[in-house]
């Protein structure tokens, strides 16, 4: 007989058995008081008898419906099994041959992850010697056969992942990422939701609650187990009967767009560039930024050919100014914004301009050296947009204004710069580009006689491609934030209308 102590401990590794041990003492105590008066009435006898029979007829339909589970799940008898992965129909009577005896010495044992690439790579070389009479290997195709393969096993992918995990279209590589990193918070989290359903299910159905955890008490070293592996080996078996067949649709020659398919494609991305853009594009948001007395303000009014900006040498835009403008053909909705001062309240400012614009043009003095807080807004625009990792980062056109005030001869007959000018124009856009983190900053002259206004329409005009796309990605992703929004919200006037309502009831109450 095992000590006390022994007993104990074996009790003790399983938290779930001893939970429910403690939970049926009151019911084994029924039981004893129950076998005793069914013993005084003479009923004992019959009771077991009558028990016993039950059990018996219990184990054998569990062992038929066993039998059943084994002979009608795919995978689970060892061998002449059809396939779970579906065939072509378009292949020949010996392209079938090949794949259902590729499939047919696939083993129906769990095995470690990491073997399964060698045998994905052992199906391709065996698919290959047998199409080709042992003339081909596992990489003999070429580069575009290799990226067709690639492409019609993502789309399946793709279409499988839509129609099987709900939402995954909504859910970002981000929050998965974050799953994984705290998968033990996450795990806790599981446990304690499983403890609360379980004290839940004892309070409001104590008999069905100890039945059930004595079931799982017994269950969980054995059964558990086996049907872990049997689904571990399920799953294992469908990658590779799909590398298997993806192997011989390559080596048979069927690895190929027909018409029909690529009408299909090019007919699906019209529509789901339909259903994205089921709105007509907007004027392009164009956010003019700059320092204080940057020149903003007058650069607009070059861009419109008349004077619509109020301009001074003091800063003579107190908030946010819009102005409606034709860019080489295109409609602009330009706006003039406070000047960069290095405060933080108006870098948040600009930088909440800056998430709901299309097009940034940035001005920067050519002869103010001091860039610090040019810097700085650059800096919290480059984390804003790496925190949304689905937002689209607006194109953005520097412009070194003033560079006039860099030349002391300035202005040139009919503008054409000696050497010296345009080397010193080039150090000083090589400034401004060292300092902003771009490739290029366009040299104008806003002021008196104009000059390179036209580089920077042209610049404005070629980026109007990627400003339109900004737009549309913007739009979309606060559309999907916005609606998510209104749902918090929602939950929120909820929840406060119900705390009201409690404090309410407990005010009249006396609680």
């Amino acid at each position: 007989m095992l000590p006390v102590e022994t007993i104990l401990k074996r009790i003790a590794r399983s938290p779930a058995l001893l939970t429910a041990l403690i939970y049926a003492l009151p019911w084994l105590a029924l039981i004893v008081l129950g076998t005793i008066w069914l013993a005084e009435h003479d009923w004992l006898l019959p009771f077991v008898g009558i028990t016993l029979g039950l059990i018996l007829m219990l184990r054998l339909v569990l062992l038929l419906l066993r039998k059943m589970r084994h002979r009608r799940v795919p995978g689970s008898v060892d061998a002449g099994h059809a396939p779970i992965v579906a065939a072509n129909p378009e292949w020949t009577e010996r392209e079938l041959s090949v794949f259902n005896s590729l499939c047919a010495e696939i083993t129906r044992e769990p095995r470690p992850w990491g073997d399964l690439r060698r045998l994905a790579l052992d199906l391709v070389e065996q698919a290959a010697q047998r199409l080709s009479a042992g003339q081909k290997s596992a990489l003999d195709f070429s580069i575009p056969e290799a990226l067709l393969l690639a492409d019609r096993v993502m789309v399946r992918l793709r279409r499988n992942l839509h129609d099987m995990v709900p939402f995954s279209d909504r859910i970002s590589l981000k929050t998965i990422l974050w799953i994984w990193e705290n998968k033990a918070w996450v795990q806790r989290g599981a446990t304690v939701a499983g403890w609360a359903w379980r004290a839940k299910r004892l309070i409001t159905n104590p008999p069905a609650a100890i039945m059930q955890e004595i079931q799982g008490a017994v269950t969980s070293g054995a059964d558990g187990g086996e049907m872990k592996n049997f689904s571990v080996a399920i799953v294992q078996q469908i990658i590779l009967e799909e590398v298997a067949r993806a192997a011989v649709d390559l080596h048979s020659g069927h690895l190929r767009f027909t018409d029909e398919e690529l009408l299909k494609i090019e007919l699906g991305s019209a529509d789901f560039d339909k259903h994205i853009l089921a709105q007509p594009d907007e004027p392009i948001r164009l956010l003019v930024i700059g320092q204080v007395s940057a020149g903003k303000s007058t650069v607009i009014n070059r861009l419109a050919g008349n004077a619509v900006a109020e301009t001074d040498m003091a800063p003579t835009t107190p908030g946010l100014t819009r102005y409606a403008l034709d860019i080489d053909g295109m409609t602009y909705s330009v706006i003039d914004s406070q000047g960069i001062d290095g405060s933080d309240q108006i870098a948040e400012a600009l930088l909440a301009q800056i998430l709901e614009c299309d097009h940034l043009l940035w001005v920067v003095r050519a002869n103010r050296p001091a860039r610090a807080p040019d810097v700085g807004l650059l800096q919290m625009m480059n984390a804003a947009f790496a925190a949304r990792p689905l937002r689209r980062l607006p194109p953005i056109t520097i412009v070194a204004n003033a560079v006039d005030q860099l030349l002391p001869d300035w202005p040139f007959p009919e503008h054409l710069l000696p050497t010296e000018a345009q080397t010193t124009i080039a150090a000083a856009s090589a400034a401004i580009c060292a300092d902003l983190s771009c490739r290029e900053a366009i040299p104008v002259v806003s002021e008196g006689q104009v000059w390179n206004l036209n580089q920077l329409t042209a610049a404005i005009a070629q980026s109007a491609s990627d400003a339109l796309a900004t737009q549309r990605n913007r739009r979309r992703i606060t559309g999907i934030d916005a609606a998510r929004s209104l749902s918090k919200e929602l939950s929120r006037g909820a929840s406060g209308i119900w705390e009201a309502g409690r404090i309410a009831a407990g005010k009249l109450f006396g609680r």
